[in-house]
């Protein structure tokens, strides 16, 4: 099974903007190095979800941790940063 961990992930907003900015570091303990690993990151405002979007991380060799930063566009309209009320965060895939 692989071990992929992420730690010190949090949400920001971008200026004076609806658009979400999303950091962290992923570290892999997995014993295998991955070229390409898809992120899934879903935004929930209360129960439902606003944002459901996949990213890559590059280049993840065995051992490691890459700290990532992920610009999120697309906040439903007449949504705002602070309606956020949590986040998930996972693992897709990885190749």
């Amino acid at each position: 099974m692989r071990s992929l961990d992420y730690y010190n992930v949090k949400l920001e907003q971008f200026r004076n903007s609806n658009r979400v900015i999303l950091k962290g570091e992923l570290t892999n303990t997995s014993g295998k190095s991955y070229s390409t690993v898809a992120v899934r990151v879903m935004l929930f405002v209360k129960n439902s979800v606003a944002v459901n979007e996949v990213f890559l991380i590059n280049n993840l060799p065995n051992g490691t941790t890459k700290a990532f930063e992920r610009h999120i566009y697309d906040l439903p309209p007449g949504q705002a940063f602070g309606d956020i009320t949590r986040y998930e965060i996972f693992t897709e895939n990885c190749y």
